[in-house]
């Protein structure tokens, strides 16, 4: 196919956009009822953001490494290895957890807004400080920034979320965005 996408999971999400919107939008009604929207919508808002960063356009390993770390190397210091577990272990994990537990907390949907959040940060501010696209920033700003704010708005409104659940989910995307932190780290 001539795209290289560092790995195959990516093409398991590019595989994935198509099947996970239709699912939603099948069950719109259901997802409409008790804000259900929130979690329904943070995997196919994933998986659109990951093939945006690594099937088409593509680009995403190089351009983290090189650009925002100030790595000399494409591949160094975020391996594909390590981009298989920052995408489908946490970020599909907990986008399948916010689902899955919906009904008895948002806690995971929280993580996952504030994921989208300092994703999108990450995106926008980087686009708008080298005045260019990166692979990425179209669907952080488009999908993931409204999500997280009416996401927020949403849980917020519904008081569903403890006090330990808001503390959690801080938690959980703090310990997101301090990747590019620990990967600085890695490679002094």
């Amino acid at each position: 196919m001539g795209v290289d996408t560092h790995g195959r999971w990516p093409w398991a999400a590019a595989a994935s956009v198509l099947p996970a919107w239709a699912a939603v939008a099948g069950r719109r009604a259901e997802v409409a009822t008790h804000d259900r929207w929130v979690a329904a919508l943070a995997f196919p808002i994933l998986v659109s953001h990951q093939t945006e960063e690594w099937v088409r356009p593509g680009g995403f390993l190089p351009f983290c490494n090189q650009e925002l770390l100030g790595s000399d190397r494409a591949d160094w210091p975020l391996t594909e290895r390590i981009a298989f577990h920052v995408n489908i272990t946490a970020g599909w994990g907990t986008a399948i957890a916010a689902v899955a537990l919906w009904s008895r907390t948002p806690a995971p949907a929280a993580v996952v807004l504030w994921m989208e959040a300092g994703n999108a940060a990450m995106h926008v501010g980087t686009a708008v400080r080298t005045r260019s696209y990166n692979p990425g920033v179209a669907t952080a700003a488009l999908l993931m920034a409204p999500h997280a704010v009416a996401g927020a708005v949403a849980i917020s409104r519904s008081r569903r979320l403890t006090r330990r659940g808001k503390l959690l989910a801080f938690a959980g995307g703090l310990a997101f965005a301090s990747l590019p932190v620990a990967m600085t780290l890695r490679m002094r």
